[in-house]
């Protein structure tokens, strides 16, 4: 007698192919956008706004192709060696750090510009900001290092009755104490500290904008009372939008996540990974879900934030579909114009009328 799958690996064996197909591509054209577009946006947000883009899409290909469906599909002891299952989680955490402390330098950067004018001239350049990239990836790429031992493959029984390896947090990670250090250090880098950041310089920013645009407006204000339009008001709200789009996006999408990273820390009994029927690990793969399908949405958020980047897409969402109108090897070749007459028949008819006419 078979065991009945659970509902939850069934789900995620439609989510992810589903995602691998629309989340990609949304990830690319985020991508291509931001960095040929014309969005009238500062270098360095352009900056982050691409190396999130790209940690992104980094972490939907990891997840939902090295990891999720090539092992829903494929025993990985068949056609990759072992270490893979490793290397793939340390890219998955790499993606995972970088996406994390990238928000948290973009809304530094951001805060730095409104409320430190001295800082401003000497860190918020386009330059200094390549650099705070770089330095994240490369930070975030050592630090999830420890990853690559913690995740090996694991021999699972499927529910017809065969063997079959999944790569999954090692069963005996306890006995293995830098590890399991490692572990619970991991949530510190990962939760704590980028929430406290963000939760402070995202608030700092806010105030201290609404601040100075009631200064602003009052010692701009017209002798009828009314306040006039100001430029550097609308930028700074438009700027401060988009870092709050962005930071709620992240919340929306990570929180959950972090929430049962540390209820996993406090449940005793540790909670067994592979009871699929668990609350707590029911509510950590849809979790997981909800951080993927963070790459399709992130595109819906700038497409309805910055009216620069949503003119951009529908020019090349045309472009593209011109091109493959006019394109004689698309599926859709242009419709040519019917000849009625050739030639011939024209000259023939020409000289009937004419005979008929003299």
């Amino acid at each position: 007698m078979t065991m009945e799958e659970p509902w939850i690996r069934t789900l995620q064996k439609l989510f992810y192919p589903i995602m691998c197909v629309f989340g990609l591509p949304a990830s690319l054209v985020t991508m291509a956008v931001l960095w040929k577009g014309n969005l009238d946006m500062s270098k360095s947000i352009v900056y982050y706004l691409v190396a999130l883009a790209v940690a992104n899409f980094l972490l939907i290909l990891v997840v939902t192709v090295f990891r999720d469906i090539f092992y829903f599909y494929v025993d990985i002891t068949l056609w990759w060696p072992e270490p893979i299952c490793g290397a793939s989680n340390w890219i998955y955490f790499t993606c995972v750090y970088s996406l994390t402390w990238l928000t948290v330098a973009f809304s530094v950067d951001r805060y730095i510009i409104v409320c430190c004018m001295k800082l401003k001239l000497r860190f918020c350049k386009s330059s200094v900001t390549r650099w705070v990239i770089v330095g994240v990836y490369v930070c975030a790429f050592f630090v999830a290092m420890p990853t690559f031992w913690m995740y090996v493959p694991v021999r699972t029984t499927q529910p017809d009755g065969t063997i079959f390896h999944i790569c999954t947090l090692h069963r005996n990670l306890s006995s293995i104490p830098f590890l399991s250090v490692y572990d619970h250090i991991q949530t510190t880098v990962w939760i704590v500290f980028p929430l406290i950041s963000l939760v402070l310089t995202n608030g700092l920013t806010v105030w201290t904008i609404s601040v100075t645009t009631r200064v602003r407006q009052g010692l701009k204000g017209s002798p009828t009372g009314k306040h006039l339009e100001d430029p550097e008001v609308t930028r700074r709200k438009k700027s401060v939008t988009l870092l709050a789009m962005i930071s709620i996006s992240f919340l929306a999408h990570w929180l959950p996540k972090m929430v049962v990273k540390v209820l996993e820390r406090f449940t005793y009994p540790p909670v067994n990974r592979y009871n699929f029927y668990h609350p707590v690990n029911v509510v950590r793969m849809l979790c997981n879900m909800l951080i993927v399908f963070s790459s399709f949405s992130n595109m819906c958020i700038y497409s309805l934030t910055v009216t620069k980047f949503r003119e951009e897409l529908f020019r090349g969402a045309k472009f593209v579909l011109e091109f493959l109108y006019n394109n004689p090897r698309s599926p859709f070749p242009p419709s040519q114009p019917t000849e009625i007459f050739t030639i011939q028949d024209t000259t023939q008819l020409t000289v009937t009328m004419e005979k008929r006419g003299g």
